[in-house]
This record gives structure tokens, C-alpha cells and sequence, in this order.
């Protein structure tokens, strides 16, 4: 319950969900509220969960996949960049999610269990879900099995990551097994997802959303030590017809106004009061022009004085002397910028891996299609067609090997993953793809969309692979927070 006062002004205007004696109509004192209704701490924790993943987590995610990097004008990002982390650099955004977001879904869970609202049960645990995933991604061994419960302790133990992923896909099946025809599994109105939805329309796209996550961590573990038994949920989930997204799950309710807007935006610009720190990576331009995907790049950045321009990842050093008139290109946010939990284009891409490795090819490059549209969509681009046709640039590879159908799915996740880059991030991690380049990219040899190891990077040509253990966690729990990580160790699902 903490960051309820915390996030109130967030959700109150940015997400216009009435007015602040509605927000609190609570038998307490208004300046400190001790027991709010769950269907107003729902959205709080949704936002909160929301905040911190397409805030910080965005912007390091972006960096990280090679879609943008650091100005060579300002230093906000140096250490992201150059893969410098300390153990002090995300101690907010853990805070957040368990403080706010999770400590907030865990009591929607309870007081929604103890009404009978299993739609709201349900929302409660795919969103807490999701923040606990996308903290095991980036951390490997987080509090699980004992987080949340201060009564009991306040020093929980560490979970493995194998551990942690088997105990949430398990609260999922037991969320999606509840009795949603009980008359108390009312509609949700102030869920920022799925609100505007009738009550069975709504239970049917978080009953898809938990779905999709699920898929999304079995996906996860396609080369890990569990990855047997990861495939085979995959194709009992096909072989079921399981129902998954079919459009996407975002917040679209922001304005410009501070504290009101998308979580990028607010971090990046409004936060920092200015909008050009974050610069067109080489990587991701190089890719686009040479197949001839400007119409992208445009919708992506905001060019220099003399057209698209970006810098090789990591060189913030290059003087302006160096790079004269080639004013590097803007990444182009927006204060009313959707947030996906999960963007259309994005499911379609893990369907199509997810058909590929249970041996429907026919539905792999159906569903690698669909995802290639929906991505110029997602971003108000024209789409041709021409480009999926056979011959063309981004055309699925029917004649060729397992690994070079499963490397088109994943670039092309790749790139349609800009402001959400911990995805694709994540997917390289596993998969290989994008290929890590041996040259950088003025070579000539370089192959366009390659990574390369950032210019200033610190840790020996190796590549970052996680946040390192926090420093507040550390300070509070020290018992249990596990010894100091490297960011270039790789999380247990890694390749």
C-alpha cells in the first residue's frame, strides 16, 4: 500500500480516472489511507508496474538492443552505454516494483479473493506476473516464495531463477483455473488495460494476456537447461487452440502534462528537461537503409540538420568537430506514446517462433507476416507489401533452414521492438540474433544490423547481459541478496 499516495497523481490525471474524492472515497483520513477499496489500488499498481518498465527499463533496454545510444552532446547515459552499472543505478525501480506495484496487485489479490471478484483475482496475478518477470530478467535471483509478506519477515530469501519462473507460471494456471461465471466476477472499470471492456469481454482478454505471458516464459527458455520441457508446453498450448492476444494490451491514456504522461517520455524529456539524449544507433539505421526502410527510420527518429544520421553505439566522445554537419538523429517520443504490456506485433512474432519450433513452418510465416505488418502499424507507417512478398527484402526465408526462419523472426522482432528494447534485449540474449559483429560498423566488412561492442565499453569486448544485485536491496536484506553479479553474467535462460 505504499505507493498509493506515491502514484495517485500519475493515475489521476494521466489516466483520467475521475476525481481525486472519487479516487479516495475511503473511510480514513485522505492523507493517509489504510484501506482502499481494491479497485482503486488496481490501477495504481498498474501504473507503478508500468512506470518502471517503460521508464528505466526502457530506456536501457533501448540502449542495449542497439536502437538508440548516448548523445555525444550530454552524459545522462554514459555508464548505461559504456556498460559501467553500479549496484546503486536501479535501486528506485526495485523499490518501486516491490513496494509499489507488487506489494499494491498482492493486496488486490487478497481483498478480490476475499470478495469472490475473480476478475479482478485474475488481473491482480497476471499483473504482479508480469513485474515479477520482467524483474527476474534482468536480476536472475529475486524474492518470490517469501516477498510480500512483512508480517513473517522482512528479510525475504532469494529465489533461483528456475525457480521463479516454474512459481509463476503456476500462479497463472491456478488464476486461469478460478470460476469466472460466479456472480461477484463483476467488470473492472478502473483497469487501465482492459476498462472500457464488458465484464466477459474483459475476463477474455486477461484470461489471453495470462496466456501470452505464459508463452512468453516458456519462449524464454528455448535454450536454457529447461528447455525440453519448455517445447513441450509450447506445443500443448498450440496443439490446445489456446487463446492468446489478438490485440494489444497497453495504457493509451496519457496527456502532456507533467507526471501525467507516457513513462518514456516523463523519464527521458520531462524528468530531464530536455529530448535529445538519446541518439539513432548505427546498428539499427544501417539495417533500415540498406533495405530500404526509411519510411521507418523517419517514424523512429527525428533527423539531423543533414537527414538520418547516428552514431556507432557507444561513441559519445566524438567531437562535433568529427561528425561536422551530421547532427546526429532524435529518438522521437511523445508525451501521449502508448505503453504495451504487450504490442500486437510482438505477440505475433513469439507465435510465429513458437509455431516454427513445433514444425508448423505454414504457420510461422503466416504469423512472421501478420507481425511485420502489425509493426509499421503499431507506428502509423504505411506498410508495402512488397517487402514480405517473395523477393523482397524482409520476405520469410519458406526454402531455408530451421535457424535461418528462426533469425528472421527474431531481427524482425528486433526492429519493431524500438521503446520496447528489454524484448528484443532479451530475445538476442537467447537466440543469437541480431549476430554480434567482429568489425565495427565503418568497416567494410560490416554487415548492416550486427551489434557491435560499444565504443566506451568497460568490460573487455564482452557484452552486458543484467542489472547488477541492487545496493538497496544489499543495505536492508544482506543476508540474502546474493553476491555481487558482473553485468556481463548471464541470466540462467541465457545462450
Amino acid at each position: 500500500m505504499k505507493s498509493i499516495l506515491k502514484n495517485s497523481l500519475l493515475l489521476l490525471g494521466a489516466l483520467s480516472l475521475g476525481s481525486c474524492e472519487n479516487w479516495l472515497d475511503v473511510n480514513e483520513d485522505p492523507n493517509n489511507p489504510t484501506n482502499v477499496a481494491p479497485q482503486y489500488v488496481l490501477p495504481v499498481a498498474q501504473a507503478s508496474v508500468m512506470a518502471v518498465t517503460g521508464g528505466s527499463f526502457a530506456i536501457i533496454g533501448g540502449m542495449w538492443s542497439q536502437h538508440w545510444t548516448q548523445a555525444n552532446v550530454s552524459t545522462q547515459y554514459k555508464t548505461i552505454d559504456s556498460y559501467d552499472l553500479q549496484p546503486a543505478d536501479y535501486n528506485n525501480a526495485w523499490t518501486e516494483m516491490y513496494a509499489g506495484g507488487l506489494n499494491d496487485f498482492e493486496d488486490v489479490k487478497r481483498k478480490a479473493a476475499a470478495a469472490g471478484n475473480n476478475n479482478m483475482v485474475l488481473q491482480a496475478v497476471a499483473g504482479q506476473t508480469y513485474g515479477y518477470q520482467i524483474l527476474a530478467d534482468w536480476f536472475d535471483k529475486i524474492p518470490l516464495s517469501e516477498a510480500l509478506q512483512i508480517e513473517v519477515t522482512k528479510t525475504p530469501k532469494y529465489d533461483d531463477g528456475p525457480a521463479v519462473y516454474a512459481e509463476l507460471i503456476k500462479r497463472l494456471d491456478a488464476a486461469l483455473a478460478l470460476d469466472f461465471n460466479n456472480v461477484t466476477s463483476t467488470q473492472v472499470s478502473s483497469d487501465l488495460v482492459f476498462g472500457k471492456l464488458s465484464g466477459a469481454e474483459q475476463i477474455a482478454q486477461w484470461k489471453r494476456f495470462a496466456n501470452t505471458l505464459k508463452l512468453k516464459m516458456y519462449l524464454r527458455q528455448t535454450s536454457s537447461p529447461n528447455s525440453a520441457a519448455a517445447l513441450a508446453a509450447i506445443k500443448a498450448m498450440l496443439a490446445a487452440n489456446t487463446e492468446f492476444l489478438t490485440t494489444a494490451a497497453s495504457v493509451t491514456s496519457f496527456v502532456d502534462e507533467p507526471s501525467r504522461s507516457n513513462p518514456l517520455y516523463e523519464s527521458n524529456v520531462r524528468q530531464l528537461n530536455t529530448g535529445t539524449n538519446l541518439r539513432l544507433s548505427k546498428t539499427l539505421q544501417s539495417f533500415l537503409e540498406a533495405n530500404n526502410d526509411q519510411a521507418r527510420l523517419n517514424a523512429y527518429f527525428t533527423p539531423g540538420s543533414s537527414g538520418q544520421f547516428g552514431l556507432a553505439q557507444g561513441n559519445y566522445d566524438v567531437s562535433t568537430t568529427v561528425v561536422g554537419p551530421n547532427v546526429p538523429s532524435v529518438t522521437k517520443l511523445s508525451a501521449t506514446d502508448p505503453f504495451f504490456f504487450f504490442s500486437l506485433d510482438e505477440v505475433d512474432f513469439m507465435l510465429a517462433e513458437a509455431h516454427l519450433r513445433s514444425g508448423n513452418d505454414a504457420q510461422a510465416k503466416a504469423f512472421y507476416d501478420k507481425g511485420v505488418a502489425d509493426a509499421y502499424a503499431k507506428f502509423n507507417v504505411t506498410f508495402d507489401a512488397s517487402k514480405i512478398a517473395a523477393g523482397g527484402v524482409y520476405a520469410f526465408p519458406t526454402a531455408g533452414t530451421t535457424e535461418a526462419k528462426l533469425k528472421a523472426i527474431i531481427v524482425q522482432k528486433w526492429v519493431a521492438m524500438y521503446k520496447q528494447g528489454y524484448e528484443s534485449f532479451w530475445d538476442q540474449a537467447r537466440t543469437g540474433y541480431p549476430e554480434i559483429s567482429p568489425v565495427a560498423t565503418t568497416d567494410a566488412s560490416y554487415i548492416p544490423g550486427q551489434w557491435t561492442y560499444a565504443i566506451n565499453g568497460v568490460t573487455g569486448k564482452v557484452f552486458p547481459k543484467r542489472i547488477l544485485y541492487t545496493s538497496a536491496s544489499r543495505d536492508v536484506n544482506p543476508g540474502n541478496t546474493p553476491a555481487p553479479a558482473k553485468v556481463t553474467d548471464k541470466i540462467w535462460w541465457m545462450k
